[in-house]
């Protein structure tokens, strides 16, 4: 028989097991990239301290999450907290993370605050190092007064200076059929993020859409083995994936497009999103990425095809290293070549 002492403090245990329960059954789904939008949108309305403990969310989740670093840098700054910028901006700088165009916006962030502490020696130390990596763009910024945000419209025009600077770079190369692809960001453990060109024979309307046909993918996308579009929103669709490695390993992840269309350019983005029910080693930690297709310059039957994805595939067994590569570097150019080989595909299907 139970001791009428004890009672009261089993009582109490089993109050707090079920309450655990409960709690963990309407636990926040809210994501890294979710902390880091809301954060984004309460600095933009001037509310920094909610913007930091927004973005203090996101890096607890994902401590390489360097947009949201460089935000959480930023709304410190609009708070007059200047050491702990600092400290955000100096983070990112020493871990080296991101493109060239992102380390820029370190240096010249951290430039800012130094001079905000009236520390002008040390802060041209910050404009040297900008200058080495784009002589060009450092006198553009130093016509600007404020810091730099890591949002959407950021990571767009990023995204087109890396896309410039890669054509410029490998123009001959490309003109003559070679895919270039290239690594282009410093990530933690086995997080990738890559970058590849190409030409693709056929129009901006063809390329498209066979991109934008996601239940085709199992017919030429690499590895790919099930898509099943789960639903359309008022920002694109959500797909689902079923990815099919060597020695029967499997990865399903599930994804959100979005499409924009302009004059002479398409815009193919997408990112991760969460897929409750499956186990840490049947999906992926997070993925996101885009397509950026343009005529080539003087070719009317010539697609210009830029991709960027960035793949963090989570833990790996020992000794399987190589589903990385698989699952980003390798697979690259066989996007562009796929891609090419399905257009050339469907337009000789539909000739008289």
């Amino acid at each position: 028989m139970m001791r009428l002492k004890t009672f009261p403090i089993t009582i109490l245990f089993f109050f707090l097991l079920v309450l655990g329960t409960i709690c963990a059954g309407t636990a926040s789904t809210e994501t890294a990239y979710d902390f880091h939008v809301s954060g984004n949108h309460l600095y933009h309305n001037g509310k920094y301290d909610e913007a930091i403990q927004a973005f203090e969310q996101c890096i607890r989740l994902e401590p390489d999450y360097y947009f949201a670093r460089n935000n959480l840098g930023a709304a410190m700054a609009k708070n007059r907290d200047f050491e702990q910028a600092l400290q955000q901006f100096t983070f990112c700088i020493d871990k080296k993370w991101g493109t060239q165009a992102d380390r820029i916006v370190f240096y010249f962030n951290r430039a800012l605050i130094r001079q905000a502490c009236g520390q002008s020696q040390i802060a041209q130390k910050d404009w040297s190092a900008l200058k080495k990596l784009d002589p060009i763009r450092a006198v553009e910024l130093q016509k600007n007064k404020d810091y730099i945000f890591m949002d959407d419209l950021y990571s767009q025009r990023r995204n087109e200076i890396d896309r410039n600077k890669l054509f410029q770079e490998n123009k001959m190369a490309i003109s003559k059929g070679k895919i270039i692809v290239r690594k282009i960001a410093g990530h933690r453990d086995n997080a990738q993020e890559y970058e590849a060109m190409g030409l693709i024979e056929g129009t901006i309307k063809e390329v498209s859409g066979i991109l934008t046909d996601y239940r085709s993918y199992p017919e030429f996308m690499p590895n790919v083995k099930e898509a099943s579009i789960r639903r359309s929103t008022d920002y694109g669709f959500i797909v689902d994936y079923r990815l099919g490695l060597p020695m029967n390993f499997e990865k399903k992840y599930r994804l959100i497009y979005r499409v924009k269309d302009e004059a002479n350019k398409v815009q193919l983005l997408w990112k991760n999103l969460p897929w409750p029910g499956l186990k840490p080693k049947e999906t992926i930690i997070n993925t996101w990425g885009q397509w950026m297709l343009e005529t080539y310059p003087g070719k009317e039957r010539r697609v210009l095809a830029y991709y960027r994805v960035y793949t963090d595939p989570g833990k790996i067994p020992l000794g399987f290293g190589w589903i990385v590569d698989f699952m980003s570097k390798d697979s690259i150019p066989n996007v562009i070549g796929q891609t090419r080989r399905r257009v050339k595909q469907l337009a000789e299907s539909t000739k008289p």
